[in-house]
Parts: structure tokens; sequence; C-alpha cells
């Protein structure tokens, strides 16, 4: 099995913690939509809580959601997605070629051999690799958050995911295609975000030793005593992948930037 993060501690709370207004989402559901083949199967690589399979099954795709977290796809059957399955990302139950398209969201970053996954994506897969990058922009908003790694590392532990983030594999592997979604500004409720940080909602924080982390999140606090919401922005992107391309990348031989 792979070195693979598993949403079990959070899938009780993922869905709050993650959430987008009605019309943000919908917009990015249809984006999606947009890019893959409803007469064709299709892979959900890291399906989660269903948060995308529920609405594109509901529109008629032939959605196979695939998930490591047990308690997440618990979460999913809850909203009635069907065709859901326990496995690695690196160990696919799959014949070669089953697949006509993978979406995979949020993912990648989990997987410290994430090359391995995107191998067995491209094993399973024929035509393309479609994601959805959450592009977090300059704004205050982001000034807080970067408070919690500043102060990790200021103690002598760098915070960081063990894979890559969606949104930074075009920097690796620059995109077929990448369509603008929407550009999403709204207000952030920063004491609110603060306690996110302390319940340690974010993945990137479960390896933080528990010393560390009080003292990142009693600096978060004191550097923003009084402040009650600052503004975010997030930039929301369709981006596809050739599977050709994806398949050579993934075994070395797709030229990349470092």
């Amino acid at each position: 099995m792979t070195d693979l993060v598993s949403f079990d501690r959070i899938a009780n709370r993922f869905d709050a913690t993650r959430s987008y207004p009605d019309e943000t989402w919908k917009a990015v559901i249809e984006a999606v939509a947009g890019a893959l083949d409803k007469e064709k199967r299709i892979l959900e690589a890291g399906v989660g809580t269903g948060r995308l399979a529920a609405p594109l099954q509901a529109k008629g795709f032939n959605i196979i959601g695939v998930d490591i977290s047990a308690r997440m796809l618990e979460k999913a059957r809850e909203k009635r997605v069907e065709d859901l399955l326990e496995a690695d990302l690196c160990a696919l139950p799959f014949r070669d070629h089953v697949f006509a398209q993978t979406i995979s969201v949020h993912v990648l970053h989990l997987i410290k051999g994430w090359k391995c996954a995107l191998a067995e994506i491209a094993r399973a897969t024929t035509k393309s690799f479609v994601s959805v990058g959450f592009m977090k922009e300059e704004s205050p908003a982001e000034e807080v958050r970067r408070l919690y790694d500043e102060a990790c590392k200021r103690l002598g532990f760098t915070v960081h995911h063990p894979g890559v983030r969606e949104r930074d594999l075009p920097e690796l592997l620059p995109p077929d295609s990448e369509k603008p979604i929407v550009t999403l500004e709204r207000p952030v409720d920063v004491q609110k975000l603060i306690e996110d940080y302390e319940s340690r909602t974010y993945s990137q924080q479960w390896s933080v030793p528990d010393d560390i982390h009080a003292q990142a999140i009693q600096a978060m606090r004191e550097e923003c005593e009084g402040v009650e919401t600052v503004m975010g922005k997030e930039r929301i992107v369709l981006l596809e992948w050739d599977m050709k391309r994806i398949r050579k990348f993934s075994k070395g031989e797709e030229p990349y930037r470092t």
C-alpha cells in the first residue's frame, strides 16, 4: 500500500470545512460535466464524500468512485452515491484501459508517491485526466493562513504536503487545456479559521508535533487579536491533460519543468 493520508479522521467535518457557495459549486460541477463524456465510464480517483460524484451521477454520468478512506465513502453513500470502492490509488483493482477519463481533485497532495498514483490512473484510463485547480490568490485571508506555517517554521518544523497539489501540477506538466471557471472573493471569519487550524482540520497539520502546533495557534491568536473578518480570493480553473502525456510523465518520459 502506498504512503497515502487517509481522511477518516476528518470525514464528519470534511464538507463543512471545505464548503463553497452554492452558485460557485454549481459552476464547478457544470465545468467538470462539460469536460466529460456521458457515454463512457469515468473514474473519480479520491471520491471522498461524493461532492463531485453525487451531482455528476445525478446528471447521468457513469462515475466509479475510489477512495482509501472507509469513513469518507460512508459519507458518500449517505448522499446516495453509487459504484464506490475502497482502494489504494497506487494499486487500482481495475484492468488496463477500463475508463475513458479520470477525475481527481484535492487528492495527489496526500500521496507521497503521487507519480505512482498517476501511473495507475494512466494504466486504467485511455483519454484524459481532468481536475479542478483551486488557486488561492494573495489576500488578507492568505496572510492569516500563512501565520501558522511561518510560526511552525520558526519553531523548527516545516509544514508541507507529502505529494503535489493538483493546482500545482501545471507547474510541472503544463495542461492541454486550462479554462477559468470563476474567481471567488468572499469574507473569511478569522476566528473560525483559527479554530479550524486548532482542531487540525487540514491534512498538512497532522504531522505537526503537539507542542509546535499549540505554539503556532497561540501565535495566530496573538497576531489576529480583535480581527473578525478578512477578504479571501480564489481563482478556480478547469484543468485537463491528454492521458498519453500523463502516462509519459509518470514514467519520466515527458519533459517537465523543475
